[in-house]
Protein backbone atom coordinates (compact mmCIF):
# COMPACT_ATOMS: atom_id res chain seq x y z
CA UNK A 1 0.00 0.00 0.00
CA UNK A 2 3.33 2.58 0.62
CA UNK A 3 4.12 1.28 -2.30
CA UNK A 4 1.01 2.41 -4.36
CA UNK A 5 0.30 5.84 -2.56
CA UNK A 6 4.35 6.85 -3.60
CA UNK A 7 4.11 5.75 -6.76
CA UNK A 8 0.84 8.17 -7.40
CA UNK A 9 2.64 10.62 -4.98
CA UNK A 10 5.17 10.63 -7.80
CA UNK A 11 3.33 10.79 -11.09
CA UNK A 12 0.90 13.30 -9.46
CA UNK A 13 4.40 15.80 -9.20
CA UNK A 14 5.21 14.51 -12.56
CA UNK A 15 2.24 15.58 -14.25
CA UNK A 16 2.32 19.05 -12.72
CA UNK A 17 5.73 19.78 -13.11
CA UNK A 18 5.56 18.81 -16.96
CA UNK A 19 1.58 20.93 -16.66
CA UNK A 20 3.78 23.75 -15.58
CA UNK A 21 6.31 23.92 -18.32
CA UNK A 22 3.87 23.36 -20.99
CA UNK A 23 1.02 25.73 -19.53
CA UNK A 24 0.46 29.22 -21.86
CA UNK A 25 3.30 31.68 -21.01
CA UNK A 26 2.08 34.36 -18.23
CA UNK A 27 2.36 38.07 -19.33
CA UNK A 28 4.58 40.18 -17.05
CA UNK A 29 4.72 43.95 -17.57
CA UNK A 30 6.23 46.53 -15.32
CA UNK A 31 3.60 47.30 -12.70
CA UNK A 32 4.75 51.36 -13.05
CA UNK A 33 5.55 53.67 -15.55
CA UNK A 34 8.85 54.85 -16.31
CA UNK A 35 9.67 58.77 -17.86
CA UNK A 36 13.15 60.02 -17.94
CA UNK A 37 14.76 63.26 -19.64
CA UNK A 38 13.49 66.12 -19.56
CA UNK A 39 9.96 65.28 -18.60
CA UNK A 40 8.61 66.71 -15.66
CA UNK A 41 8.33 64.12 -12.92
CA UNK A 42 5.13 63.21 -9.99
CA UNK A 43 2.39 65.44 -12.22
CA UNK A 44 -0.28 63.93 -13.84
CA UNK A 45 -2.23 65.22 -16.36
CA UNK A 46 -5.62 65.31 -17.03
CA UNK A 47 -7.06 66.29 -20.55
CA UNK A 48 -10.89 67.05 -20.44
CA UNK A 49 -12.19 66.04 -23.71
CA UNK A 50 -10.84 62.16 -24.95
CA UNK A 51 -8.83 61.63 -28.13
CA UNK A 52 -6.69 65.59 -27.63
CA UNK A 53 -3.54 63.97 -29.28
CA UNK A 54 -5.62 63.51 -32.68
CA UNK A 55 -6.79 67.01 -33.08
CA UNK A 56 -3.74 68.83 -31.39
CA UNK A 57 -0.94 67.10 -32.68
CA UNK A 58 2.41 65.91 -30.50
CA UNK A 59 3.40 69.56 -29.27
CA UNK A 60 0.69 71.40 -26.95
CA UNK A 61 1.06 75.02 -25.92
CA UNK A 62 -0.89 77.53 -24.41
CA UNK A 63 -1.47 78.96 -28.13
CA UNK A 64 -3.01 75.22 -29.25
CA UNK A 65 -6.96 75.70 -29.74
CA UNK A 66 -7.72 73.13 -26.80
CA UNK A 67 -4.61 74.02 -24.12
CA UNK A 68 -7.44 75.17 -22.01
CA UNK A 69 -8.78 71.33 -22.15
CA UNK A 70 -5.69 69.98 -19.66
CA UNK A 71 -5.26 70.26 -16.07
CA UNK A 72 -2.26 69.38 -14.12
CA UNK A 73 -2.28 68.06 -10.25
CA UNK A 74 0.79 68.32 -8.11
CA UNK A 75 -0.41 66.47 -5.27
CA UNK A 76 -1.10 63.16 -6.75
CA UNK A 77 -4.55 64.30 -7.97
CA UNK A 78 -5.79 65.85 -5.05
CA UNK A 79 -6.14 69.26 -6.75
CA UNK A 80 -6.21 70.07 -10.24
CA UNK A 81 -5.20 73.38 -11.88
CA UNK A 82 -4.89 74.80 -15.20
CA UNK A 83 -1.58 74.73 -16.95
CA UNK A 84 1.35 77.14 -16.54
CA UNK A 85 1.87 77.79 -20.12
CA UNK A 86 4.37 80.02 -19.32
CA UNK A 87 6.45 77.48 -18.12
CA UNK A 88 5.83 74.29 -19.38
CA UNK A 89 4.31 72.71 -22.82
CA UNK A 90 2.66 69.38 -22.99
CA UNK A 91 3.90 66.42 -25.46
CA UNK A 92 1.60 63.48 -26.83
CA UNK A 93 3.00 60.44 -28.69
CA UNK A 94 -0.36 58.22 -29.38
CA UNK A 95 -0.34 54.46 -29.64
CA UNK A 96 -2.84 51.65 -29.70
CA UNK A 97 -1.56 49.24 -27.47
CA UNK A 98 -2.85 45.93 -26.43
CA UNK A 99 -4.79 45.57 -23.17
CA UNK A 100 -1.68 45.35 -20.95
CA UNK A 101 1.14 47.55 -20.81
CA UNK A 102 3.63 49.38 -19.41
CA UNK A 103 5.48 52.37 -20.74
CA UNK A 104 8.83 53.92 -20.77
CA UNK A 105 8.76 57.34 -22.09
CA UNK A 106 11.78 59.38 -22.47
CA UNK A 107 12.00 63.39 -24.09
CA UNK A 108 15.21 64.70 -24.95
CA UNK A 109 16.61 67.64 -26.20
CA UNK A 110 19.11 67.82 -29.04
CA UNK A 111 20.38 71.85 -29.05
CA UNK A 112 22.63 71.19 -32.01
CA UNK A 113 19.34 70.37 -34.54
CA UNK A 114 17.16 72.44 -32.52
CA UNK A 115 15.06 68.73 -32.04
CA UNK A 116 13.03 67.96 -29.22
CA UNK A 117 12.78 64.06 -29.01
CA UNK A 118 9.99 62.00 -27.63
CA UNK A 119 10.45 58.38 -27.58
CA UNK A 120 8.19 55.75 -26.01
CA UNK A 121 8.82 52.03 -25.51
CA UNK A 122 5.71 50.05 -24.47
CA UNK A 123 5.95 46.33 -23.09
CA UNK A 124 2.66 44.37 -23.73
CA UNK A 125 1.07 41.44 -24.02
CA UNK A 126 0.76 39.67 -26.94
CA UNK A 127 -2.18 37.24 -25.44
CA UNK A 128 -3.59 40.54 -24.49
CA UNK A 129 -6.55 40.70 -27.51
CA UNK A 130 -8.17 43.97 -26.43
CA UNK A 131 -6.67 47.22 -27.82
CA UNK A 132 -6.79 50.67 -26.27
CA UNK A 133 -5.81 53.81 -27.44
CA UNK A 134 -2.99 55.48 -25.13
CA UNK A 135 -2.47 59.39 -25.84
CA UNK A 136 0.99 59.06 -24.04
CA UNK A 137 0.49 63.06 -22.54
CA UNK A 138 4.04 64.18 -20.88
CA UNK A 139 4.73 67.97 -19.10
CA UNK A 140 7.74 69.34 -20.34
CA UNK A 141 9.78 72.67 -19.62
CA UNK A 142 8.65 74.99 -21.96
CA UNK A 143 10.58 74.23 -25.56
CA UNK A 144 12.45 77.27 -26.94
CA UNK A 145 11.02 78.81 -30.33
CA UNK A 146 12.66 77.05 -33.46
CA UNK A 147 12.74 73.67 -32.12
CA UNK A 148 10.63 70.88 -33.61
CA UNK A 149 9.42 68.09 -31.84
CA UNK A 150 10.04 64.56 -33.16
CA UNK A 151 8.42 60.93 -31.87
CA UNK A 152 9.32 57.67 -32.39
CA UNK A 153 7.49 54.32 -30.51
CA UNK A 154 8.73 50.73 -30.23
CA UNK A 155 5.89 48.37 -29.28
CA UNK A 156 7.70 45.07 -27.48
CA UNK A 157 4.91 41.94 -26.99
CA UNK A 158 5.99 39.42 -24.26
Amino acid sequence: MKRTTSFFGGLFLVAFVLGSFSSCKKCTVAEEDSNTGIIVQDVIIYPQVGYLANVTGVHITGNNLYADEFLVSWDGGVTKVPVDWTSYDILANPMTINCKASFVRDVEYNNAASIVNYVVTATTCSSCENERFVENFVLVPKIANGYSVYTDQTINKN
